[in-house]
């Protein structure tokens, strides 16, 4: 977007009183920032807003896998037991492996099979989240743990925040470059040269670009066997994105 300023003059004559009413008017219309902004913009010069992104592609660093207990039966209390049993059996296993995180989700139980407002079955469920940069010792916990009954519900690879963090620095002045050899292109095109950035806004706060989840597995519920083998998990890459926008001085 090219904004350019030229210079306009207009003769007319007030009254004193109307003059000093008119002085009056402008000094509350004009905000210090539009005038500040005004006065940056020499006559002749061009204004130029462009927005750039730069791309990399990075290997994933860590993986996600959600287990849950799921139980089935006509007594609500007796569920919720059977689940709780196996949620803390799976706990008490997972917080022996210090190389992965691991933290409890979503926990319901609800009727099912009414018959005449009342609950011939109950369905209960609750998830545990295991986390990891360790992908052999979170797919040999998510293994063991199949194998005392918990159902993986879902398995994930992800870019890690820090990593992210560290990669939207190189994005950011990659971004920068584009902007300024564009700006240039622009500047020849139009027979200006660039002068300087006026404003600039790079990406969306920390952390940035975000990390995109890749579903890996997904495995429906199955017999659970003490010889069940671990889930494979592959790594592979992401394409991380940021996106600088900033503002240009073009003179003559």
């Amino acid at each position: 977007m090219l904004r350019s300023r030229s210079s306009r003059t207009a003769a007319f004559s007030l009254s004193p009183l109307l003059a000093g009413a008119a002085l009056m008017v402008l000094a509350v219309a004009a905000t210090p920032g539009s005038a500040r902004a005004e006065r940056d913009i020499p006559d002749g010069a061009t204004v130029l807003s462009l927005s750039e992104t730069a791309t990399t592609v990075v290997a994933a660093d860590r993986a996600r896998a959600t287990l849950a207990a799921e139980e089935r039966g006509p007594d609500a209390v007796k569920v919720q037991g059977e689940i709780n049993r196996k949620i803390e059996a799976a706990l008490k296993v997972a917080r022996e492996v210090s190389a992965v995180k691991v933290e409890t989700g979503g926990y319901g139980v609800y009727p099912v099979d009414l018959e005449e407002g009342k609950a011939r079955a109950w369905n209960g469920r609750q998830s545990i989240e295991l986390d990891s940069g360790d992908m052999v010792a979170l797919a040999d916990l998510a293994g063991r743990l199949q194998a005392m009954g918990l159902v993986l519900q879902d398995l994930n690879t992800y870019v890690s925040d820090d990593r992210a963090r560290a990669e939207s620095d190189r994005l950011t002045l990659d971004a920068i470059r584009q902007i300024r050899a564009r700006a240039d292109l622009i500047g020849r095109e139009i027979g200006t040269r660039t002068v300087k950035i006026r404003s600039i806004a790079p990406g969306g706060g920390p952390g940035n670009p975000q990390p995109i989840p890749f579903k890996v597995q997904r495995m429906e519920a199955m017999s659970a066997s003490a010889d069940m083998a671990a889930p494979s998990i592959e790594l592979g890459e992401r394409t991380l994105r940021l996106t600088v926008q900033a503002e240009l001085l073009l003179e003559p």
